[in-house]
């Protein structure tokens, strides 16, 4: 019986929140690219406006 409780319930569950989690470090990953992608044509800008 505890196997059975094991097998469907306590690890389709983690499974879920390890699907959660990575979903939730992917989303966050390419919310940094963005921005980081924002800043960097900020700066490009900021530096061709410096030299005109």
């Amino acid at each position: 019986r505890r196997v059975n409780a094991l097998e469907y319930i306590m690890i389709p569950d983690y499974q879920e929140n390890i699907k959660y989690i990575t979903m939730k470090l992917d989303e966050n990953e390419r919310g940094n690219i963005t921005r980081l992608m924002k800043v960097k044509d900020m700066m490009i800008a900021q530096q061709f406006q410096t030299k005109q």
